[in-house]
């Protein structure tokens, strides 16, 4: 007998994932069969109708609408089992009603608890989709027959399915005062222009003989519709057609500014968590800290290089532009620990730090080690004294943009030709010349030879400008022979320097 609750909440859990789980792949397949469900449903509504069918197949019909009723009522009541859990909830509610009120008749402690354990229930009930799937059902029933016309309605459950309809129902959902407060306004105006217009019609105009009339004529024309079959007869006609023209635009405006801007602030959002969702893929990339000048310069050097990359900052319209470009990008502020989550730190490669701020840096370096000791980590200095601090709290490297700007600005005075030649190969503008670190694999044949054995130049057309070999560098490094671990920093064309890469690893 235990194990019968713990099989019906495991049952539970396994529709509430295949039912309303919005991550889960099962519940991606249920809304297909669901839509196919509907569509089949709505096609089977317009066929009936059809006056030359025979008896046969109108009882084939018959017994398909049933078919579909039967699905969509058990699908009801499993959605109303799984969005809350009764029982639960009735103990819960009947244990604190005793601790406050345990002198109570046990049978108002039992009408309070189950009160208090259907109030979940009936506020699922109450949202918009779930009174949807409510009136698709109704007909089903023979005592509301007369009601089929409501199955058409069955056509906004699409909306449960499907995310693109989803987002408009959520949109209208975040925004149900407004529009229950303008529509209620509208219903008033729409009461007042159509008795108005019965009022000083009616007996003047052959087209208005009742109240009903009236109300037709007043809904095509705040609708803006106005089909002509019903026009006004006297000048006082006139003058309430006019108001209610004027006053349905003036609905219809504002109700479409409510909509619009709502469909914004949904599109921001749905924005950001498809960044996140990016961000989230994002395996061995960089991150890019601040979204300024220079952090805009850095982000397209690492695009062009084809590398991948999020960046941040707390300004949304720096984000945006970033976004416009194709670029990941999120809107937070560095210095809160939970956005390293949704920056991938744990999988970076690299971070970047182009912010000006030292105590920001500082924080961001303390932060980072904690995390990441072994993350490569490059922060922006303000002076010398600024970056040797920074080199000394665990970054791998501080530059000062205006300081080595500056320099860069002076050896091209000086030595414009040798600068030249860096830039040209720095840049991915100019595809003929490249820079490029290529890592020596610990076994192979490039291992314990030296450079010019190895004849990289005469075999590739690549000159090893330098080996780095930890914190050792060795200029020029023709005679040094390479070990597993090294970095060549190598100069030539891109493919060159490509096809030395692979040669290199495959050996």
């Amino acid at each position: 007998m235990n194990d019968r609750p713990s099989l019906l909440r495991r049952i539970k859990a396994l529709l509430h994932h295949l039912l309303e789980a919005s991550d889960s792949r099962a519940r991606q397949v249920f809304n297909l069969v669901m839509m196919i469900v509907v569509l089949a449903s709505l096609t089977q509504m317009v066929l009936e109708v059809n006056p030359d069918l025979t008896e046969i197949e109108r009882q084939f019909y018959q017994e398909l609408e049933e078919l579909f009723a039967i699905i969509f009522l058990i699908e009801y009541l499993l959605r109303w089992w799984v969005c809350s859990d009764l029982y639960d909830d009735f103990q819960h509610a009947r244990n604190r009603y005793i601790r406050r009120h345990h002198r109570d008749a046990p049978v108002l402690i039992t009408a309070h608890a189950l009160r208090v354990a259907l109030a979940a229930k009936w506020r699922w009930m109450k949202q918009p989709l779930s009174v949807v799937d409510l009136l698709a059902i109704l007909p089903f029933f023979r005592v509301f027959r007369l009601l089929r016309v409501l199955r058409v309605l069955r056509v906004l459950k699409l909306f449960r399915y499907s995310k693109r309809l989803t987002f408009f129902s959520d949109v209208i959902a975040e925004r149900a005062f407004e529009l229950t407060s303008l529509l209620t306004i509208a219903g008033i105006i729409f009461g007042m222009v159509a008795v108005a217009f019965y009022v000083v019609e009616h007996g003047q105009n052959p087209d208005v003989t009742n109240l009903w009339e009236a109300v037709y004529w007043s809904l095509i024309t705040i609708t803006t519709v106005g089909y002509g079959d019903i026009t006004p007869a006297t000048s006082a006609g006139q003058v309430v057609a006019v108001t209610g023209t004027v006053l349905g635009m003036w609905v219809t405006v504002f109700m479409t500014s409510i909509v619009v801007t709502a469909v914004n602030e949904r599109m921001f959002h749905l924005k950001e968590q498809r960044m996140e969702r990016m961000a989230e893929r994002l395996k061995n990339h960089y991150i890019v800290c601040g979204m300024g000048r220079v952090g805009h310069a850095v982000c397209e050097t690492l695009k062009a290089e084809g590398c991948a990359f999020v960046a941040m900052d707390s300004k949304q319209e720096l984000v945006d532009e970033a976004i416009n470009r194709g670029w990941t990008a999120l809107c937070g502020d560095v210095t809160e620990e939970e956005n390293w989550a949704r920056l991938g730190l744990a999988k970076a490669r690299c971070v970047i730090s182009t912010i000006s701020e030292e105590a920001s840096n500082i924080y961001l370096i303390l932060a980072i080690r904690e995390r990441r000791p072994d993350v490569f980590l490059i922060v922006t200095g303000v002076d010398d004294n600024s970056e040797n601090r920074l080199l000394k709290l665990g970054a791998d490297r501080a530059i000062s943009p205006e300081h080595d700007g500056g320099q860069h600005m002076a050896y091209t005075a000086l030595r414009p030709t040798a600068i030249n030649l860096f830039d040209l190969a720095l840049k991915r503008d100019h595809i003929e010349l490249d820079m490029e670190e290529i890592c020596v694999p610990a076994t192979g044949d490039f291992v314990d030879v030296t450079v010019a054995e190895a004849e990289i130049g005469q075999q590739f057309g690549i000159i090893v400008v330098a080996i780095v070999r930890g914190q050792e560098t060795f200029f020029p490094p023709a005679n040094k022979k390479m070990l597993g671990g090294d970095t060549l920093v190598c100069l030539g064309h891109l493919d060159d320097l490509e096809r030395l890469r692979r040669t290199i690893q495959s050996s």
